[in-house]
């Protein structure tokens, strides 16, 4: 096994040789892994891309941190329908190929390469290349893999981040992701997104296996209990008709030509879970929304928003995990939608 020292000021980082990168880093090894990203032309790349507006500004620099921290993860047992689904027409188990659009700041990412309990399954990767246009977001991600990620979980893999978009995932090829041979393509809470379903579906497939899937999963707060109803409702109100996963606009993707042509009938499938959390930490989780973000909500409309959610939330019959902490059971649905390319 050959290492990899990343040096950053007077930090080092050691990761295998199959590495990640960040183009603040300086590599020395016998195989250099090289980013694709530079600082300059984040912002133009972003406005000529097809990503949706409100996310570029939702999501902006400064946001970034605070949506890795209180964004929640995602049930074990989804986890498993993933793993399974791919397991069933991945062409080497034990050397899968992932692209992953959308990763964000890699919350799901570190999910597929270090399960963070026994109930959660191994994924056998061998190439995972995700693919982020925010530059925050990437940088967040790389920070992420080096802080939350135990180096032996990332032994004799190829794990990296890119720039692109939903219809460009070119930049995956330089880590070896050849058209037609990938094992599965997933997508975490960022598909609804999509601004041109036919042109992504078509760029998506090209990289598909036959049979092999692309996997679409959201997480969604729940409007039950009666009180989650009455936040979910305060606070959708304020999402500047953005395409969000709850709207179902994303469902014009089954119309097009694109699915009819290249994908099997689609499979849906739900789980429901709960977490434990404070008041605190639902607000911070519910004003990483893109549309919540101070891009977007004025300080006057946060601070009325902000009151108006913790009254309900103090007046709310909870279902306490632990009452001298404020620590309650807050409640959510898992979806996730398969499309397996055809044969």
């Amino acid at each position: 096994m050959t290492w990899t020292a990343l040096t950053r000021a007077s930090q080092t980082i050691y990761r295998s040789s199959r590495c990640i990168t960040n183009s603040n880093l300086s590599v020395h090894a016998p195989k250099r892994c090289n980013s694709t990203s530079t600082a300059g032309n984040t912002i133009s790349n972003l406005v000529r891309s097809t990503v949706n507006k409100i996310a570029i500004t939702g999501f902006g620099e400064g946001t970034n941190d605070l949506y890795d921290r209180a964004r929640p993860s995602y049930p074990s047992d989804a986890l498993h329908k993933i793993h399974q689904t791919i397991s069933a027409s991945a062409s080497e188990n034990n050397a899968w190929k992932i692209i992953e659009p959308g990763s964000g700041t890699g919350i799901f990412t570190r999910l597929l390469l270090s399960p963070p309990t026994p109930q959660y399954p191994t994924f056998p990767i061998d190439t995972l290349v995700s693919i982020e246009p925010s530059e925050g977001m990437r940088k967040t991600w790389q920070n992420g893999l080096e802080t939350k990620v135990p180096k032996q979980d990332l032994e004799d893999k190829t794990v990296n981040v890119v720039e692109g978009a939903f219809d460009d995932l070119s930049n995956v090829q330089q880590y070896g992701m050849r058209k037609g041979g990938v094992d599965g393509v997933i997508i975490a809470q960022a598909w609804h997104w999509c601004d041109d379903h036919e042109k992504a579906l078509r760029e998506i497939a090209s990289y598909l296996g036959p049979s092999a899937p692309l996997i679409l999963i959201w997480n969604l707060e729940s409007p039950i209990p009666k009180w989650q109803g009455q936040v979910r409702e305060s606070y959708e109100k304020y999402d500047l008709g953005s395409p969000q996963y709850y709207k179902g606009w994303w469902r014009k993707m089954f119309d097009t030509q694109a699915y009819e042509e290249l994908f099997e009938e689609k499979e849906e499938w739900s789980t429901k879970w709960m977490k434990g959390i404070t008041e605190d930490e639902l607000i911070d989780r519910l004003f990483s929304k893109s549309y919540l973000t101070s891009a977007h909500l004025s300080p006057t409309d946060r601070e009325k928003l902000e009151n108006h959610l913790r009254g309900i939330m103090k007046n709310a019959k909870h279902e306490w995990v632990d009452e001298e902490k404020g620590i309650f059971q807050y409640y959510y649905n898992t979806d996730i939608v398969i499309l397996r390319r055809k044969a």
